[in-house]
């Protein structure tokens, strides 16, 4: 075009004859644009030397017409088919390139608006084939924030070089998507920036392959530190004391933060010290065991007194440590976190962990630490309840003996005139087995008994050693059940003392129980079956014996008495949720 048209590249819309072109969204043919009612007054005619013009529009995939490809001639022109042909071949060709430009521009847009990282590699191949490496040959902006790698310094270069000393799996993996084709998720930590990745490497052919990535660090430390809790719960659920409340509630710190050092150890409040028996460090750290004077770090013991956690950013900026820095120095500490374990509002130990570099300590692990001094707190509760329970069963046991023993004695005493010696001996030794229940129960505060135990306990007093076989689950029984079990079995032991099989040298008694699953409600099944004894015979009368046998397990009945020649048998039977009543 003339000057100045040439130097500027466009022209207005006074000089335009394409507008009509995206105005009709059809083409133009103009011969001769002076004799043109539509164009004679367009100053391209006189301005530009525009006189024949053959115009064709140009669309997006969309169906929107954003321009129009023209050719111009200085001459009158009559344009041919051909003309046309042409021009509408290379406006085709045109529209497949802004096609392409186009959907590249989106994709190039979203590619850097991802907040998942993104990576496009080529495997490294030895001599031998062997896939040794891969390169990065394209990344997005958020794979840099997400690795911590400055900006445009990846493409072109292998993971080995950006990342030296990389795990293996890191190469690995990806070699297997390209060789098998196969795409795979992972979830894997690179160890040298202590970061976890969730992603999907994909093949897409020619030793290439993408991943979509993102960083899973916090998810990961989240399932970690409540694995560790359900572990501490494990844990706490079987100790006896506080310093294995406390080893443990340690033990769960290090496993759920990543600190240099975690300990524990008794505070004395009055002279403000903590011993520390033992602690966990990190290779190249120093262990802090032995006393130590809170005074010479500080004076956050205030805070551990009022039973507040105590968390440091950094002991140099922190107005509780910042004037006892050489303290800290000498074990290496610039962070820490201090969970007390209070025992009647009084400060009796202290969980701590410490980091040689400032840690901002997030809220997911000041909760998961203070978690861990709840159920600390929890379980010496627990411990602590169960000494004063076992003080007091002891106490109530000893009074029980007294009153029994009282008992026998006024009835002894009470009974000294009479000549049936049989039945006092009798009543004294049914006191006794009573006396025998009640001690297995209060080995359970009351609450209940194993029934071996029970039977155990009842069965000693007629000395009749391995005769007795007893067969069957230790289950635990209420209260009642076994009140009513040490009754009806000294009841048959003494029977089977005087008449029946422990009357002879040879004789055994098999005592049997099962539970029999019934549709709705379990069924426990007793059996006291005599062995090598003499024949028996069934009673004349019923008295207070043998209706202590009928009664049964639960003084409602349901049992079976029988008389055969090998031996005395009675089954029982009641439903084992009635068993297990308190």
């Amino acid at each position: 075009m003339p000057s100045p048209w040439a130097e500027r590249g466009e022209t207005p819309m006074t000089h335009s004859f394409c507008q009509h072109v995206v105005d009709r969204a059809a083409p133009l043919v103009v011969p001769d644009a002076r004799l043109d009612h539509l164009l004679k007054h367009n100053q391209a005619i006189g301005d530009i030397g525009v006189i024949a013009y053959l115009g064709v529009p140009l669309t997006l995939p969309d169906g929107e017409v954003v321009g129009a490809l023209a050719a111009i001639d200085s001459e009158a022109r009559a344009w041919s088919d051909a003309d046309m042909r042409r021009l509408r071949s290379i406006a085709r060709t045109v529209e497949k390139e802004m096609e392409v430009r186009i959907s590249e521009s989106r994709w190039r847009t979203l590619f850097a608006s991802l907040q998942e990282g993104f990576v496009l590699g080529r495997v490294v191949r030895d001599a031998a084939g062997q896939i040794i490496d891969w390169r990065y040959e394209e990344v997005n902006a958020a794979w840099y924030d997400l690795v911590s790698v400055p900006a445009g310094t990846a493409v072109g270069r292998t993971i080995r070089e950006v990342f030296p000393g990389i795990e293996d799996e890191w190469v690995n993996e990806f070699a297997d998507v390209v060789e098998t084709g196969k795409a795979v998720r992972f979830t894997r930590q690179v160890g040298i920036l202590d970061r976890w990745y969730d992603g999907v490497a994909q093949p897409i052919g020619s030793d290439r392959f993408t991943v979509i990535f993102l960083e899973v660090t916090n998810r990961i430390a989240h399932e970690r530190r409540q694995a560790a809790l359900l572990q501490l719960g494990d844990k706490l659920r079987d100790v006896r004391n506080v310093p294995d409340i406390t080893l443990a509630a340690a033990q769960c710190v290090a496993s759920g933060l990543a600190v240099d050092r975690v300990g524990f150890g008794p505070v004395d409040e009055l002279s403000e010290t903590i011993d520390v028996p033992v602690d966990w460090c990190a290779p190249g750290i120093t262990s802090v065991a032995g006393k130590h004077d809170f005074r010479s770090f500080g004076s956050y013991i205030a805070n551990l007194k009022r039973g507040e956690t105590v968390e440091i950013e950094d002991v140099r900026t922190d107005p509780r440590t910042r004037d006892n820095l050489t303290s800290f120095a000498a074990i290496e500490t610039r962070s820490l976190l201090n969970l007390p374990i209070m025992e009647g509002g009084r400060l009796v130990l202290i969980v701590f962990a410490h980091a040689r570099m400032p840690h901002s300590w997030t809220m997911d692990e000041l909760q998961f630490v203070r978690q861990i001094g709840d159920r600390a707190h929890a379980a010496i509760a627990r411990i602590r309840a169960e000494e004063t329970q076992r003080v007091l069963n002891g106490e109530l046991s000893h009074r029980l003996k007294n009153s029994f023993a009282m008992v026998q004695a006024i009835a002894t005493q009470t009974l000294k005139s009479v000549s049936e010696r049989d039945a006092v001996d009798a009543l004294n030794l049914r006191l006794r087995a009573l006396s025998h229940a009640h001690d297995v129960l209060m080995q359970q505060s009351w609450s209940s008994a194993r029934l071996q135990d029970v039977a155990n306990a009842v069965l000693q007093v007629f000395e009749a050693g391995n005769r007795f076989v007893l067969s069957g689950r230790n289950i635990e029984i209420g209260p009642r059940a076994t009140l009513s079990l040490s009754l009806l079995l000294h009841e048959l032991g003494t029977n089977a003392v005087k008449y029946g099989s422990l009357s002879v040298p040879h004789g055994r008694v098999e005592i049997e129980w099962e539970i029999y699953p019934r549709e709705g409600e379990d069924e426990f099944h007793l059996v006291w079956r005599e062995r090598d004894g003499p024949a028996p015979s069934q009673p004349s009368g019923r008295g207070f014996g043998s209706r202590i046998i009928r009664m049964g397990l639960i003084g409602t009945g349901g049992v079976e008495l029988s008389y055969e020649p090998e031996g005395f048998q009675a089954a029982m039977s009641a439903s084992l949720s009635q068993m297990q009543q308190a």
